[in-house]
């Protein structure tokens, strides 16, 4: 196993190893950081988003960001029984009013890993020349960064796929790091029983939810947000299938 492919193959493991997970034993209360405040909170609302656009409101910047990223398919994760049973026990834990739940059908069409962002320059994939992928969507992780942030880990599920995720970061001069997939946002610090409560969770489904999920396509997208809710899908790249190739999409808006 290379550098490279490691964080991809075991993303856990590598998280566990860079000391970034939230220290369930040493805290005792979730205390949102200072990023999460300026950057994610004040986007946690149900008022309507204007396309892309040079007026931003409160935690969005202009011009937007370009990231290569990883889609994943919402409608599977949502059926598959270790998820359903993380968000059943949430909704009924004292954890479920500090989760802005909204967020799951407001991000439905959007809930992505990020394989490379911030890119300065758009990256020049030929349609069909990426080899087909698999990744497993692990379950739920909560770090120093960001914290208030319910992430899924997302895991190559094969050698192949971990090498040719790599070499694509390789391409766009991403650093090789886990792939990390924004689930839920909380509002508010978490502490006391709903504390105690989040940690169990978080522990014992982390462990029981492994989705597998083949990837049809790799996604170009701008966005103006850190939750990417004002963002625009610039183009989908397909990957290689045993199907007739089709051509790249281009979508504009």
């Amino acid at each position: 196993m290379s550098e490279e492919t490691k964080p991809l193959l075991d993303p856990l493991t590598a998280l566990s190893r860079q000391a970034a997970a939230y220290d369930w034993a040493a805290d005792r209360a979730l205390t949102l950081d200072q990023r999460y405040r300026e950057r994610q909170l004040p986007l946690l609302h149900d008022r309507a988003r204007a396309p892309l656009g040079p007026e931003t409101g409160a935690a969005e910047y202009w011009p937007p960001i370009r990231s290569a990223v990883i889609p994943l398919d919402s409608h599977r994760l949502a059926a598959d029984p270790g998820i359903t049973a993380f968000l059943d026990d949430l909704r009924r834990s004292d954890v479920a009013p500090l989760i802005w739940w909204p967020g799951l059908a407001l991000r439905a069409d959007r809930m992505h890993a990020t394989l490379a962002g911030g890119l300065e320059e758009t990256p020049e994939f030929h349609a069909h020349s990426i080899p087909h992928i698999e990744v497993i969507v692990r379950g739920p992780w909560i770090g120093r960064f960001n914290t208030g942030r319910i992430y899924l880990p997302v895991q190559a599920a094969d050698a192949e796929s971990a090498t040719t995720l790599a070499r694509l970061r390789t391409r766009t001069g991403a650093p090789h790091r886990p792939l990390l997939a924004g689930c839920l946002q909380l509002t508010d610090d978490v502490t006391g029983t709903a504390y105690r409560q989040l940690r169990d969770l978080v522990t014992t489904h982390q462990s029981r939810i492994a989705v597998r999920l083949p990837l049809t396509e790799l996604w170009l997208m701008d966005t103006m947000d850190d939750l990417v809710l004002r963002s625009h899908l610039t183009t989908r790249i397909p990957l290689r299938t045993s199907s007739q190739p089709l051509a790249a999409k281009q979508l504009w808006s």
